[in-house]
């Protein structure tokens, strides 16, 4: 890590870098770092920090191939590559102090691998996954390295991870609800045991299913793996969004004698008091006991919980058994 003053100095270095790229975006975040320039295509680290830091999300440092005009770049680095975060999620970097970034000459991402001492690499700069579809801090600064042998570069690792069957997406944000089935499967080409934690307190992960303890809010679900003989390790992690649970009874329909009571649940999935009402003069209901003359059609409710499920309201058809 470098000392503030470090930083500092190191400014008029990252200002004749950020001439060379054309500014589509009006940022808001400020970075200075150094050195940017002659780097070791064995490994480096680029020792910098932020000035500024945005308010609306977290940020990705990645280092990447050179975009295309406005878009993302292709390739980035699926090892080399910071989340930096005001939020003290374990796995963050802090955008106060300084930031230390390991860069190398040659980066594997997706499968590709491409040779920085060819091809222009760089440090990219995006909004973490809290904000996907919000592209405005968008940046590239690029980096050079000095002739030399790059170290040598294992194969990258190909990770799978599944939510109920569905594959997830690195960085991309899922729906999770609260308490809600969430089996997760994770597996690597290379054979190797993936490890998953829970980034977050909102959410918890145990024996391959992964809980949403609120209604409301993000949760983040990092893997890892070690490296093998032939295949570098991986991580990263995927975000999720958690949404209200979803408020049930486990009744459909109901079938009972005619001048015959039966109980109905007292409680919803999340123990909630569910009130009943008869639609017609066919049913007489006294709390959760239910007697029946004929055919009706039985409403049950139960509130909503800010942040955490939502209100209950669905109707039991009843018949005479």
């Amino acid at each position: 890590m470098m000392k503030i003053r470090s930083i500092v100095a190191a400014t008029a270095i990252v200002i004749s870098s950020f001439a060379l790229v054309p500014q589509a975006q009006a940022e808001t975040f400020g970075w200075s770092s150094a050195p940017l320039t002659n780097l070791d295509p064995a490994g480096a680290t680029i020792n910098g920090g932020f000035t500024k830091f945005p308010t609306k999300a977290g940020m990705y440092i990645q280092q990447c191939i050179a975009p295309v005009g406005t878009a993302r770049p292709a390739t980035c680095s699926d090892t080399l590559q910071l989340w930096v975060s005001g939020s003290g999620t374990p796995g963050t970097v802090s955008p106060t102090g300084g930031i230390a970034m390991k860069v190398a000459g040659t980066i594997t991402g997706k499968g590709v691998t491409v040779d920085c001492t060819k091809v222009q690499c760089g440090l990219f700069f995006r909004l973490d996954h809290t904000a996907p579809t919000d592209f405005s801090e968008d940046k590239f600064f690029p980096i050079t390295f000095r002739e030399g042998a790059a170290a040598p570069v294992l194969a990258a690792d190909e990770i799978t991870v599944t939510l109920n069957g569905k594959a997830l997406v690195r960085n991309v944000p899922s729906n999770l609800a609260y308490r809600a089935e969430a089996k997760i499967v994770a597996t690597a080409k290379s054979g190797v045991t993936v490890s998953l934690t829970s980034l977050t307190p909102d959410c918890s992960y145990a024996n391959g299913v992964l809980t949403a303890l609120k209604g409301a809010g993000q949760c983040a679900l990092a893997y890892s793996t070690t490296a093998s003989a032939t295949t570098a390790a991986a991580s990263g992690n995927f975000p999720f969004i958690l949404t209200p649970g979803v408020q049930k009874i486990a009744l459909k329909s109901l079938a009972i004698a005619k001048g015959k009571s039966k109980a109905l649940p007292a409680e919803s999935n999340f123990g909630s008091t569910v009130a009943y009402k008869s639609n017609s003069k066919n049913c007489k209901v006294e709390l959760n006991l239910v007697e029946i003359k004929g055919p009706c059609t039985l409403t049950a409710t139960a509130p909503a919980k800010q942040d955490m499920w939502s209100a209950l309201k669905s109707t039991i058809k009843v018949t005479i058994k």
